[in-house]
């Protein structure tokens, strides 16, 4: 690991030899890179035989390596989406904590702050998690409710609709959201599955084996797209037996 964080060794597309670049390096030109449409892009881990929790967290199949992506994502994304059940047990805080990234951010025109798009039916979100602990963070909540979070400190929006698709459509352009990243859960991502709405992937492909048991979801739940989905790598990535692929979907 170099003092500017892991390397990742380019395997596809691949250049003579492999080149190691950082994560930021990695993910520079994805948000020009990106299929035209109104598309999310999932981001998940994945132990090898597809079960993306341990105890119903993602964080044991994740190192080093997968967290510098992780953030490197974020800090590309207008938006970051994710259901309420995953804030929760996550404890989901400041999506960009370094002053450096939100500086840069700003400098390309983007909000410091990406904007947190939470998907609830039933409101039930903890004032005291860090995220709505925070004054800068900003925060959209998707639900078809006509109640309110506890009060916090976040500044918080509401986009009211009884289909989750349709609030998103209107967040979007409310917000002017062009590239928005889903960090889950499975329901959520069976959602957009089911409504056309996966235009890319990303999955860390963890090398270990979970097994079926309790708490050790697989990424889709519930429902998901109507056929299989076919997909186009764009990147492989491999740091420490970890691989990091994007797919964009055909």
């Amino acid at each position: 690991m170099s003092a500017e964080g892991p390397r990742f060794r380019v395997l596809h597309p691949a250049p003579g030899g492999g080149a190691s670049v950082d994560a930021a390096t990695a993910l520079r030109s994805w948000r020009e890179d990106r299929p035209d449409g109104v598309g999310v892009a999932l981001n998940f881990i994945s132990s090898v035989d597809g079960r993306v929790a341990v105890n119903g967290r993602s964080a044991p199949l994740g190192g080093t390596a997968d967290r510098a992506l992780f953030h490197a994502l974020r800090a590309r994304a207008d938006a970051v989406l994710v259901g309420a059940g995953t804030v929760r047990d996550e404890r989901y805080g400041p999506l960009i904590k370094s002053a450096p990234v939100r500086d840069a951010r700003r400098r390309e025109g983007l909000e410091e702050q990406p904007l947190a798009l939470i998907a609830t039916s039933s409101l039930d979100l903890d004032p005291t998690l860090p995220l709505l602990r925070d004054p800068a963070s900003r925060v959209v909540i998707l639900t078809g409710s006509r109640g309110k979070v506890p009060a916090c400190a976040a500044h918080i929006d509401y986009v009211r609709s009884p289909q989750f698709t349709d609030g998103l459509a209107r967040a979007r352009e409310r917000f002017g959201l062009a590239v928005v990243l889903c960090e889950g859960g499975p329901s959520l991502a069976g959602a957009l599955g089911a409504a056309g709405l996966i235009g890319e992937l990303f999955v860390s492909l963890a090398p270990m084996i979970v097994g079926d048991v309790s708490g050790a979801a697989t990424m889709l739940r519930g429902t998901g797209p109507p056929a299989p989905l076919a997909l186009e790598l764009r990147m492989l990535l491999e740091s420490d037996g970890t691989l990091f692929a994007r797919y964009v979907a055909g």
